[in-house]
C-alpha cells in the first residue's frame, strides 16, 4: 500500500511527520560540517577581493561567493522546510505589504527577463491583515520565483491581491464553530445559512495573492507531485526542489489556504492562489 498521496502528503501523519523529523536531523548534520568550511572559503574570497585589481580574478571570487552563499542557503531551505519557524502574528497592512511585494518581484523579474504584471484591487480602504508578514512573504517567494523559472526568459508573470468570498461548510469551518460569532457578522465578515438538508454554511471573507505565469505548464508526473520535497520538474542544478513543498508547509503552519488557480488570465502556465480569513 502506497501511504503517499498524490500532491506530496502522506495518508499516515506520523510517518509524514517522522520523515520531516529525519530530514530536519539530516539538514542540521550536513550544516554542522559545511558551515564552517564554507565560512572559511567564503572569507577567503572576500579578503582577496578587496585587493584584487584584475577583472578577471574578481569575477571569478565574485562567483565563489556567489556560490558559497548558494549552498548556505539550500541548508537553511532544508531546516525551514522540514521545521517551519513558529508563526508570529502581527497586524499587517494589505497596501503596504502589496507594494513591498511588486518592488520584490519588479527585481526579480528585471533580472530574469520576465515581464511583470501587477493588479491590486483595494474597494475603499485596504484591510488589516492579521498573519506572520515574514512568512506570508517566503510562501509568496517561492511561488513567484517557480513562475520566473517556469515561464523563462521573454514571459509574463502576473501578481494580483483582492477580497474574495468563499463558501465553506460546517466541516471546513475553523475550532470556534460552525456558527459565526456575533462580532463577525456585525463587521460583515461572515454570513451563516442552514440548507434543506441542515447543513451550516458561511460565506466568508478572505483576502487572496494570486501569481499566474504563461509558461509551458506541468507535465501529468509534475501535476502529481506539486508539493512532493525534492522533486522539480526543471533539469538538475536548479536548486533542492524543496520551494513549493516549503510553500505548503508554512501555509499549514498559518492556517492559509494554498490552492492551484482553476483558471488563470494566460492560456498556458499554471497559477496559484493564497487566501487568509479576514
Amino acid at each position: 500500500m502506497n501511504d503517499e498521496k498524490k500532491d506530496g502528503r502522506f495518508e499516515n501523519p506520523g510517518l509524514e511527520q517522522k520523515l520531516f523529523d529525519a530530514c530536519a536531523e539530516t539538514a542540521a548534520g550536513i550544516g554542522h560540517e559545511l558551515n564552517n568550511p564554507l565560512a572559511i572559503i567564503a572569507g577567503h574570497a572576500q579578503s582577496l577581493l578587496k585587493n584584487e585589481t584584475s577583472e578577471e580574478k574578481r569575477r571569478r571570487l565574485a562567483a565563489i561567493l556567489e556560490q558559497t552563499t548558494r549552498a548556505y542557503e539550500m541548508i537553511v531551505d532544508l531546516r525551514t522546510f522540514a521545521r517551519p519557524p513558529r508563526p508570529k502574528a502581527t497586524e499587517v497592512d494589505a497596501a503596504k505589504f502589496c507594494d513591498e511585494w511588486a518592488r520584490r518581484e519588479a527585481k526579480r523579474c528585471e533580472e530574469n527577463d520576465v515581464r511583470l504584471e501587477t493588479a491590486f484591487e483595494f474597494a475603499g480602504n485596504a484591510p488589516t491583515l492579521t498573519t506572520d508578514e515574514a512568512m506570508l512573504a517566503a510562501i509568496l517567494n517561492a511561488l513567484t520565483k517557480n513562475a520566473v523559472e517556469a515561464t523563462g526568459p521573454g514571459g509574463t508573470m502576473r501578481i494580483f491581491a483582492r477580497e474574495t468570498v468563499k463558501r465553506w461548510e460546517a466541516s471546513a469551518l475553523d475550532e470556534e464553530g460552525a456558527s459565526a460569532s456575533q462580532e463577525e457578522k456585525q463587521n460583515g465578515n461572515a454570513v451563516s445559512e442552514r440548507d434543506s438538508n441542515g447543513t451550516v454554511a458561511e460565506n466568508v471573507r478572505f483576502w487572496e495573492f494570486g501569481v499566474e505565469d504563461d509558461g509551458p505548464g506541468l507535465s501529468v508526473e509534475a501535476q502529481e507531485l506539486l508539493f512532493a520535497p525534492y522533486f522539480s520538474g526543471r533539469q538538475a542544478g536548479r536548486g533542492l526542489g524543496v520551494g513549493l513543498a516549503k510553500a505548503r508547509r508554512f501555509a499549514d503552519a498559518l492556517g492559509v489556504e494554498l490552492t492551484r488557480l482553476d483558471a488563470t488570465t494566460f492560456k498556458t502556465g499554471w497559477g496559484w492562489r493564497v487566501l487568509l480569513r479576514l
